[in-house]
């Protein structure tokens, strides 16, 4: 069914259609040529082509050789090329050095973990509010009532935007990249662009503790020291970049991990069982789920990885989600175990473009494990999970569930413990 490595043709598989991502078909597709064809050349209709590396060793080459394999080219399949040159060199994921390592400061500045430790308390607010409207006897439909919102709130509320602009925000940074319509594309890019340029020059005036004004102030302090100034350009394309990072990798992986509990009784039960396994089981909810299904470089000098030759130019796609499924490097990797230890994913990337914002993801992650095993008791799906059809981000599109609480006793002393949490932050 499937041809080997190096540049046949190959008939039967077609890692540019959707429809392949809508199920689970493409899980054993990622395997097959891990196993059989890990440095594949995959052919294109009206294209050049592209490598397809899905071994967990070669994906990570890859990651540890930013200079040897290009971003600011485009960094996935199927982007529009003046859109990737409109911000190459701008937006932190579009850059090679010396500007990734320039752009990564300024981003890095909201980042840090003495700032991401500050929001601690607001996400586990933000969860548990969420969390309140899917308690009870009914069927919600989860993705909207929690998993969207929750990263659009935290990260509106860490950018000081007012609370009314908070939904139209993560509607915009959806259709910014979900989007089948060009043209909504464009309109949701454009619109949050001429937003965040407003919001820019207010924070200039009137600074506060929030995102905006640190990246704003430590675009002035590299201006100061006599670096290359950053446009407001360079500060909106990199706003709304992690806006789009927040919201696909945590909604994704809150909505996913969601399922793998229903999925995986067992594992919700140990997990319900032991606050310990906390932290493990975010780790394994972003190998399983593995939002961030495949990325994109270009070969800037001639290379070999395995048997294979890459030539300058070349289009490399290492695919995360075969990697992180490599039983090299996970034992029992087709099995979901919330107490999975060592982790060693790739849902973050890894060396020099590793995720900016990954502590973040990881409070937000752990923040709605803890408020679900404390106040659930049973998780049941009710109707077939709707998966978004990308072979780019991938994850839960609706997720019709049933999420029975836990007595009103024991949900009486998590609120109390809530606020007891409340009054020491007052």
């Amino acid at each position: 069914m499937y041809s080997g490595g190096g540049r046949q043709r190959e008939r039967h598989i077609d890692l540019t259609d959707p429809a392949l991502f809508a199920d689970d078909r493409f899980i054993d597709v990622l395997a097959h040529l891990r196993e059989e064809s890990p440095v594949h050349f995959h052919e294109e209709e009206d294209g050049p082509g592209f490598w397809t590396l899905t071994r967990h060793a070669d994906v990570s080459h890859v990651y540890a050789n930013a200079d040897l394999f290009s971003s600011r080219s485009g960094m996935r399949l199927g982007g529009h090329a003046d859109a990737v040159k409109a911000v190459a060199d701008k937006m932190l994921i579009v850059t090679d050095n010396p500007e990734h390592a320039r752009v990564r400061r300024l981003v890095g500045a909201a980042f840090t973990p003495p700032v991401i430790r500050t929001l601690e308390s607001h996400v586990k607010d933000v969860v548990g509010e969420l969390m309140d409207t899917t308690l009870g006897g009914a069927p919600c439909e989860f993705v909207s009532s929690v998993a969207r919102p929750l990263p659009t709130h935290v990260i509106c509320a860490f950018m000081a935007l007012p609370r009314g602009d908070w939904d139209w925000i993560g509607r915009l940074t959806t259709e910014g990249i979900d989007s089948e319509d060009e043209e909504v594309r464009m309109a949701a890019n454009t619109e949050l662009f001429l937003y965040f340029t407003e919001v820019i020059e207010e924070r200039r005036q009137k600074p506060g503790p929030d995102l905006i004004s640190i990246l704003v102030g430590a675009a002035a302090e590299a201006e100061a020291s006599g670096e290359h100034p950053f446009s407001d350009v360079d500060l909106v394309v990199n706003l709304a970049g992690i806006l789009i990072g927040a919201n696909e990798t945590t909604r994704y992986a809150v909505a996913g991990g969601l399922v793998a509990l229903a999925e995986h009784p067992d594992q919700w039960a140990r997990l319900r069982q032991d606050p310990e396994l906390v932290a493990p089981a975010v780790e394994e909810i972003l190998r399983w789920v593995s939002p961030a299904v495949h990325a994109m470089r270009t070969v800037t000098r001639q290379t070999r990885i395995g048997d294979q030759v890459l030539a300058p130019g070349d289009r490399v796609t290492v695919w995360t989600h075969a990697a992180n499924r490599d039983p090299a490097v996970f034992p029992d990797a087709h099995v979901f175990d919330v107490a999975r230890r060592p982790n060693r994913h790739l849902s973050f990337g890894s060396g020099r473009h590793v995720c900016v914002g990954a502590r973040l993801a990881r409070m937000e992650i752990a923040a709605f494990l803890e408020d679900l095993r404390t106040r659930v008791a049973e998780i049941e799906l009710t109707v077939p999970v709707e998966w978004s059809p990308s072979n780019f981000t991938r994850g839960p599109l609706k997720v019709m569930a049933r999420l029975s609480p836990v007595s009103s006793a024991a949900t009486a002393a998590k609120d109390g413990d809530r606020e007891d949490s409340h009054d020491e932050d007052r």
